[in-house]
């Protein structure tokens, strides 16, 4: 059967939860995977279905035209796409995070929802270029700035930039540490390299991109500086931290690689005979003890994961601010996810055997994305050391 867009049901598109919009588009962004891939950028119709299902503005304001969901709610929906695509589930918690805080805090952002437009975005937060303020906003240049993920349903385009003066010297704050401000452009005006060939994650459009000389408006730029608690201290805001609201997607992807990986070895294994085994494999005591460890692993993760964010957003609804110990457990329960996720696809992979080396493979797909999911900065083993004293601490 071919899969088109014809196969979303309004009521699907029309349901208030946002968990069942993805899992209507989920054969959609399933049917259009291997496309993806194979041609390292997220296809029309993927595109398409995610727009039409809202979900690239799930996190934003009803106010202006969004979804209005909490942050646990928006993982569940990357969960749920990943599972079908990991690249459609990177791009997508990529672009509407950033789409979710663009709309939060850049007035001219704000202004292009307020006008009934639907903008997206996308970019990174690491300061990789510079600015100089002149009358009426900034003009940037940047190097090529790396990993612009989701950028190929996106219309808008932003990073972080450090601030100099006319002589081209850094611009301080009171404390001595460089001034900096994040910005947004329209992609229409923003250099894309399309660089983006990789081994897996293959159609997230991760691509690199900058300007040369190039004036971004007041109004569209933002200092974000406040949005992230200096190390070992408590952070005051309405929402999470810049750096917990970034890194949490990126947990949901995974889980949702994890779900593909164990559904695809339960059906690869059933049945199915091998050499020197007596009895096919499914009812092999060594693999079914490990599958039903690798099925707790994930509940297990799972659980803790979806606890630590969701006592996150609990503490900024009730008390508009996060202990050091809770953004350290983001942190923490962000990058065991990869942990547990890489060990658990990992032996879905051994044991699928030769369903996961020959192509098409969703298996094998779940492998490769894996490898470059736990190779992003944001999840680095440092994490778990930045994360370790009040952690430690709060067991004494």
């Amino acid at each position: 059967m071919t899969i088109t867009n014809q196969s979303i049901t309004d009521a699907g598109l029309a349901s208030s939860d946002y968990v069942e919009r993805a899992r209507a588009i989920a054969p959609i962004i399933e049917a259009h995977s291997a496309a993806g891939e194979a041609a390292g950028a997220m296809p029309e119709a993927t595109i398409e279905a995610l727009k039409d299902a809202g979900l690239f503005w799930m996190l934003v304001d009803p106010e202006l035209g969004g979804g209005g969901v909490q942050a646990d709610v928006a993982l569940e929906v990357f969960e749920v796409i990943a599972e079908a695509d990991g690249s459609t589930g990177w791009a997508l918690m990529a672009a509407a995070v950033s789409t979710w805080n663009t709309s939060l805090y850049y007035p001219g952002f704000r202004e292009l929802f307020l006008d009934g437009r639907k903008p997206i975005s996308c970019g990174t937060i690491a300061p990789l270029g510079t600015a100089v303020k002149v009358d009426g906003g900034y003009i940037v240049n940047t190097p090529p700035v790396p990993f612009g993920s989701g950028m190929d349903a996106s219309d808008w385009v932003g990073t972080t930039v450090r601030i100099l003066d006319e002589d081209g010297n850094p611009v301080l704050r009171e404390n001595g540490s460089p001034l900096t401000r994040a910005i947004r452009a329209p992609k229409s005006e923003t250099i894309v390299y399309g660089d983006w060939d990789v081994m897996g994650m293959a159609a997230t459009g991760s691509y690199s991109y900058g300007w040369n000389d190039y004036f971004v408006p007041d109004d569209f730029t933002f200092d974000s500086a406040p949005l992230v608690a200096p190390p070992g201290q408590d952070y005051s805001g309405k929402t999470l931290d810049l750096l917990s609201s970034s890194v949490i997607g990126h947990g949901g992807v995974v889980l949702g690689l994890m779900r593909r990986a164990l559904h695809e070895l339960a059906g690869a294994v059933e049945g199915k005979k091998r050499m020197a085994y007596t009895v096919p494999v499914d009812e092999y005591p060594v693999f079914r003890k490990e599958f039903v460890e690798a099925d707790a692993k994930f509940w297990s993760v799972r659980d803790y994961f979806y606890r630590v964010v969701r006592e996150g957003i609990a503490s900024t609804a009730e008390s508009q601010s996060l202990t050091a110990e809770q953004m350290a457990r983001v942190r923490q329960a962000t990058t065991h996810v990869h942990t547990v996720a890489t060990e658990v696809i990992m032996f879905a992979s051994l044991w699928g055997g030769t369903q996961t080396i020959r192509n098409p493979s969703f298996l094998g797909r779940a492998v490769r994305d894996m490898v470059v999911a736990r190779n992003h900065a944001l999840i680095d083993v440092v994490t778990l050391d930045n994360a370790a004293d009040p952690i430690i601490d709060s067991w004494k």
